[in-house]
């Protein structure tokens, strides 16, 4: 049996935080993700750096927390970031007293923010609605959430600590009031297991509650869906945010090539089995172009849903899911519930992920008698670029390509520069969208990856293979071919993944009811030989 001081469950931001800050402390610990990476509500959302601006008008605390971390996470993860910037935009339809009430709170928070005309804001945002009567600038930026996971995952990893995806825990084994381990499968392969442990973290998100009813206590979490449209081009090169009430429709956060807009709130029972409506789509889009008129008609790369898991107090239990606040909260349940070395942490922001996993490591350094504080906040996740490897692949690859790669690996583009000097054909793009080599692909599938991909979805997770217009049709199939070529599946193995990623990037598109998206989708259903009635969207976890 396995052994080590702390099992986390949950591989979204909070649980990685918490992996890489046990991890600088000193302390062992063990991750299990029942799916990949960013599985929940990580992968699933806008993908906004919060400056704070869309909280400080009703809770101040939180905007505080979110300004100290965007600033934060900026220093220490520049590779994870674009600074973009972020504008509180008045439209005609709002009312004016919430514009000069924001003001004055942004003020009171400290976020830096400068007042705009409307002609100001449109000679910085042109696509902007031309009866747009002003806005306020906002530090906002834009994260990929599916690198900064890595990112805190490969440190951890660095140093000692172990993670493992589609491992979901089955049971946490206790005696004398104190949890002794976890059992746990692999959902791949069916496989169980066992580790024994001194302490249990609860970081499952939207599945908080069914991993504290196998500990034999509640936490309160409420799910609250949000529907997202990715948009194949950027209207903006800021974030843009409704200076408003929070409502649907009011933010487009700008993510490498494409644009997101979202999002719209409605409390659902769990995480699992999401799905967008017609109607809730086209009331997106409407409300989207009230800000830029131009998302009316822009091409709809996929929808997908997420279930934000938030912290519900008794005294708000009959509030709807705008009106629950962004805060999150720790739970010892050692003196809350008897289980000893059982602790949950629920709520919270991607944005304060770092903060929350800071908490728990507080109280987790305190039951083992560690005595060391938190230094994620200083220390950078990623060590500083090779400058000869940086020579070089920028000699072997389009600069383009280049860039691309080495924001997405860091150090470890040297072992994809060195498979190319020895194999020169890697340096072909199987995703011209995304702009992924095959050394790269090769390297993500493989065992020198901490984290090797063990499924086409994941690789686009770890390389945004697939993220773009074609939606995975062509370099998914090139995807396949090269797990097959190296061995990571056998051949019906390799044939039966091809079929479960399509139907997986099918669904996101199902609901685009016409553009250009649709006739790409016919034309991989034609290439592929589909049903339609198949692909009836579910809101899988499969990023942007």
């Amino acid at each position: 049996m396995k052994s080590t001081q702390v099992v986390i469950i949950g591989g979204g931001a909070t649980g990685a935080g918490i992996l890489w800050d046990l991890s600088l402390r000193g302390i062992s610990a063990i991750l299990l993700e029942q799916g990949d990476i960013a599985n929940g509500a990580t992968g699933r959302c806008h993908g906004l750096l919060h400056s704070g601006a869309r909280y400080v008008a009703k809770d101040l605390e939180t905007a505080r927390d979110c300004l100290a971390e965007n600033r934060i996470i900026k220093t220490i993860a520049p590779h994870c970031v674009e600074d973009i910037g972020g504008l509180m935009v008045q439209c005609p339809q709002d009312d004016p007293a919430f514009f000069e009430q924001w003001w004055r709170a942004a003020g009171d928070a400290d976020i830096p923010s400068r007042r705009l005309n409307a002609e100001e804001a449109l000679a910085l945002e042109p696509n902007l609605a031309a009866n747009i009567l002003g806005a306020f600038t906002c530090p906002d930026a834009h994260v990929d959430v599916f690198r900064l996971v890595l990112a805190n995952i490969e440190a951890a990893v660095g140093r000692g600590a172990r993670f493992h995806t589609y491992s979901k825990v089955n049971s946490i084994q206790s005696a004398d009031g104190r949890v002794r381990g976890v059992g746990y499968s692999n959902t791949l392969t069916g496989e169980k297991h066992e580790i024994a442990c001194e302490v249990v973290i609860n970081a499952a998100g939207g599945w908080a509650q069914e991993a504290a009813a196998l500990a034999g206590v509640e936490v309160p979490v409420r799910c609250d869906k949000g529907t997202l449209l990715v948009l194949n081009h950027r209207p903006s090169s800021r974030v843009i945010n409704r200076c408003r009430k929070s409502g649907d429709g009011d933010i487009l956060v700008p993510a490498g090539p494409v644009c997101i807009l979202g999002t719209s709130s409605m409390s659902v029972p769990g995480p699992d089995g999401l799905t967008a409506s017609p109607e809730e789509i086209n009331y997106l889009l409407q409300l989207g172009a009230e800000l830029i008129p131009g998302v009316a008609d822009a091409r709809i790369l996929r929808i997908f849903c997420g279930a934000r898991a938030l912290y519900v107090p008794a005294k708000v239990d009959s509030a709807g899911g705008r009106e629950i606040s962004r805060s999150y909260a720790l739970f010892d349940h050692e003196t809350l519930g008897g289980v000893g070395g059982f602790i949950s942490i629920v709520g919270g922001k991607l944005t304060t992920y770092r903060l929350m996993a800071a908490a728990v490591c507080d109280c987790v350094a305190g039951k083992l008698g560690v005595q060391s504080e938190c230094t994620t906040g200083k220390v950078p996740l990623r060590p500083v670029d090779d400058c000869k490897a940086h020579r070089r692949i920028n000699e072997l690859l389009p600069l383009p390509v280049a860039e691309k790669m080495e924001r997405r690996l860091g150090p470890a583009v040297t072992r994809v520069i060195e498979a190319i000097d020895a194999r020169p054909e890697l340096a072909e793009l199987v995703c011209e969208c995304e702009m992924v080599t095959r050394a790269e692909l090769e390297y993500v599938l493989g065992e020198a990856s901490p984290i090797p991909a063990q499924t086409i979805a994941d690789i686009g997770r770890r390389t945004r293979l697939g993220f773009g217009p074609c939606q995975g049709t062509f370099c998914g199939y090139r995807a396949m071919l090269a797990g097959f070529q190296t061995h990571r599946w056998t051949a019906s193995q390799a044939a039966k993944e091809f079929s479960s990623y399509l139907h997986e990037r099918w669904k996101g598109q199902a609901l685009i009811q016409e553009g250009k998206q649709v006739e790409q989708l016919d034309l991989s259903h034609e290439l592929y030989g589909a049903d339609l009635s198949t692909c009836a969207y579910s809101g899988e976890p499969d990023g942007k």
